[in-house]
């Protein structure tokens, strides 16, 4: 017997910087419907990203747009007999105001540990737990892995010239929501046309251009790894949120050594697949420091 499908959902720990403090405050909204009080959150759509999805649900519920920030863990539980998982993520206010709706009639913003009190113990409340100003505030890295370009032995120019196939566009189309709700400011690609082709969607959407290093090819880093290194920790350090784009032999090498360079333990199974992308939450101290890694599977 096939096992029950799991109904997906997403939400986020919408968070503001404290009034006249130096902590932050959280939004937990209240549903009339329950009459309790909760993070926000909501069902996903057929095909939708989780962050995408954690995004929307965030501003249908609260007015705000949320940036999306370092995973904050998920649960579990059944509801009207299917089982249901919900991802959180942090999520910095950028716009917005609330205005009440039909699933939302009350919005409060409360420090985390006052808010934990207003939520189910078994549910929302261990979301929070370990939530402050230093765990929220992050940026991310995306290291994305060009989408789908083909057969290489059925290519007859020169590999660096071979374009996406019609899966690999529309993978780099499903990109544009997720680089967007990420608010990626810098574009960075190996000198391979499917690499530019996999961000260049977003790029046109954003007004931004996508600059082109060799360093980040297969051969580029092959030949020179310490030097590639260096460019990546460059992106890192800048403090903006930033997407990379390489191929696949070079982006499991690359991450483990970023992540070593930064003193954190590399992920297990650091590859990628084709139009996925690995994330780092990257926090600032003397130096930065990877506070999570995601590694997102292509939804396409």
């Amino acid at each position: 017997m096939a096992p029950e499908k799991v109904i997906e959902a997403a939400g986020g720990v919408l968070w503001r910087h404290a009034t006249g403090g130096s902590g932050i405050e959280i939004a937990l909204v209240h549903r009339p419907k329950y009459d309790d009080w909760s993070i926000p959150k909501g069902k996903l759509d057929i095909g939708e990203h989780p962050v995408v999805g954690g995004v929307r649900e965030v501003w249908e519920e609260t007015g705000y747009t949320g940036v999306p920030g370092r995973p904050l863990g998920e649960i579990r539980y059944v509801k009207d007999g299917a089982p249901k998982r919900v991802r959180y993520w942090a999520m910095r206010v950028a716009a917005g105001e609330f205005v009440a709706n039909a699933e939302v009639d009350q919005i409060m913003w409360l420090p985390p540990r006052e808010a934990m009190r207003h939520l189910l113990p078994d549910r929302d409340q261990r979301i929070l737990t370990g939530v402050d100003v230093d765990a929220v505030t992050t940026w991310p890295c995306l290291l994305v892995r060009h989408g789908s370009a083909g057969d290489r032995s059925a290519w007859q120019g020169d590999d660096r010239e071979r374009p996406l196939d019609d899966l690999g566009d529309e993978q780099a189309e499903a990109l544009v929501p997720l680089l967007t709700a990420y608010g990626i400011r810098i574009l960075l690609s190996a000198d391979v046309l499917r690499c530019m082709e996999t961000i260049g969607p977003y790029a046109s959407r954003a007004h931004l251009s996508v600059e082109s290093e060799p360093l980040l090819s297969e051969a580029g880093y092959a030949e020179q790894p310490d030097r590639a290194l260096e460019r990546l920790l460059e992106i890192i350090g800048s403090g903006t949120p930033s997407v990379v784009c390489s191929q696949g032999k070079t982006l499991p090498a690359l991450l483990s050594a970023a992540c070593s360079a930064l003193g954190a333990t590399p992920p297990s199974d650091p590859t990628v697949r084709k139009g996925g992308m690995t994330v780092l939450h990257l926090r600032a101290a003397s130096s930065p420091q990877v506070v999570a890694t995601e590694r997102f599977d292509p939804l396409i």
